[in-house]
């Protein structure tokens, strides 16, 4: 079964990934933090999430998916945002999803295509 992660900010980001015992791939969606009309503030990251769920249907048994949400607009905008910094995230665009520990990745608009989010949870490209 799919199993999945949902945190808010990057110290708790860590520690989840710390004590995270994963039997398979670990696919890590990141997005700005949601409002209080349940959205995010991130305006690509709604955009793009209609494509991302379709994309994660594919996703095998055996995978688990992480969804962070790295703050409010001012945290994610500031330069030295750990998540920007970090050589384990360097995000630069919202949405971001990686396949954690390899630089396979999706950022922005790849992420309205739930073909290519399909492809990555899938590690089709090999």
């Amino acid at each position: 079964m799919v199993m999945k992660h949902n945190v808010e900010g990057y110290e708790n980001f860590l520690s989840l990934m710390e004590n995270l015992k994963a039997d398979g791939p670990i696919i890590v969606l990141y997005s700005g933090s949601k409002l209080e009309n349940g959205l995010s503030w991130c305006s690509d990251c709604v955009e793009a999430a209609p494509a991302i769920e379709e994309g994660l249907t594919a996703a095998p048994e055996s995978v688990h998916i992480v969804h962070v949400e790295v703050g409010d607009r001012a945290y994610w905008k500031d330069f030295k945002c750990p998540f920007r910094t970090n050589p384990k995230t360097k995000l630069n665009v919202l949405p971001t999803m990686a396949l954690w520990g390899t630089p396979k990745r999706l950022e922005g608009d790849h992420l309205l295509k739930p073909e290519l989010v399909k492809m990555l949870v899938t590690n089709e490209d090999d």
